[in-house]
């Protein structure tokens, strides 16, 4: 039996100690077993892991989703032979931190704020580790029309032109900004907005390996608009319902691809359903396949292992994790009928 190691987070109430559990999926059976982590952050609502080169000692970057008078923190813990500690903790900029991303091939960590609309970028060590805070993108001084409001969902570094995207929900837009090697920061003055259809509220964004394409899902329009880059311009290629022949829910989850990016997942919250679709690496071409219950209530987060293999999905109103065995070959999704309780899980990781 092999186990797979994962790291759920969730929100906090009442008498809860922590919101960060660990967790190991029996991959005989799909069965998981979590532990209570000693991390006491309000609303760790959502990290990142990254892992030094011996895959020794895990780094934990994680934010705490609380309104601008409770100060929104982001923290980094070490996480070696289950030991934790504290190893940075910074302020952060605004409101309702929701996205944070360590992004090691260029030593930055990014957060968006919701709440405020805010990005803040760190720089970091050899070891991915919080050196400074560096610059805040204040994405409502950037709005086109006074009477919208800057949610800033998600906020993610391009590899190979270091350019930072930022999924603003409430703007109905995404925003790019060029990195500056003289100033070391991004360039306001020279970013480009690609304006989406009204009302679509973009949530989280992906984009393949080449970074010739980019999928957006909205979460209030429930659609999937496909992005493509053919000079120089990100344009639209294509929008099309992420779940065909439903109700919208106005409440699109997450999206996410298959290791070997030939599949896109996607949740719906309130349809509490998993949606497959086929994906042209080629042509940039986004195919639905089928939809599968999700196992749950209010699928906030999923997770794909690295193997691909295994798919477990976060149900933040049923207070459970669900896991499905993945078939690599056809995208196809079967449920284990494991259910593992945990308190408002939304977001989960692979490790």
């Amino acid at each position: 039996m092999t186990a797979l190691p994962l790291i759920i987070s969730g929100y906090t109430a009442g008498d809860e100690a922590t919101g960060l559990y660990f967790a190991q999926l029996n991959t005989s059976d799909g069965h998981l077993v979590t532990t209570p982590s000693k991390i006491d952050l309000p609303h760790p609502s959502y990290f990142d892991v990254t892992i030094d080169s011996c895959e020794e000692h895990k780094l934990l970057t994680v934010i705490s989703e609380v309104f601008e008078p409770q100060g929104p923190l982001i923290q980094q813990y070490s996480l070696h032979k289950n030991q934790i500690h504290l190893k940075s903790e910074s302020s952060l900029t605004g409101s309702e931190p929701c996205y944070v991303e360590n992004h090691i091939k260029h030593h930055l960590v990014t957060t968006a704020q919701y709440g405020s609309g805010h990005i803040d970028i760190f720089s970091t060590d050899d070891n991915h580790q919080i050196v400074q805070h560096i610059q805040t993108i204040d994405n409502q001084s950037l709005r086109l029309a006074e009477n919208l409001a800057s949610h800033a969902h998600q906020s993610l570094l391009l590899d190979k032109t270091k350019v930072l995207v930022s999924v603003d929900l409430g703007c109905d837009c995404v925003r790019f900004f060029p990195f500056n090697s003289t100033q070391n920061q991004f360039s306001i003055n020279q970013h480009e907005s690609l304006i989406l259809p009204k009302d679509s509220g973009p949530r989280h964004m992906i984009f393949d390996r080449q970074e010739r394409f980019g999928v957006i899902l909205c979460e209030i329009s429930e659609q999937l608009i496909t992005l493509h880059k053919p000079n120089d311009k990100w344009v639209i290629l294509s929008n099309q319902p992420a779940f065909p022949s439903t109700h919208n829910g106005q409440a699109a989850g997450a999206i996410k691809f298959s290791p070997d990016q030939r599949f896109i997942y996607v949740t719906g919250r309130r349809q509490n359903l998993i949606a497959c679709f086929a994906f042209n690496q080629d042509s940039g071409d986004v195919i639905y396949q089928y939809s599968i219950d999700c196992g749950g209530d209010f699928p906030r987060d999923f997770a794909i292992s690295p193997c691909g293999q295994w798919l477990v999905t976060a149900n933040q109103n049923s207070h459970n994790l669900a896991t499905y065995r993945r078939d690599i070959t056809s995208g196809e999704l079967e449920d284990t009928g494991y259910r593992h309780e945990v308190p408002s899980p939304v977001c989960v990781k692979f490790i």
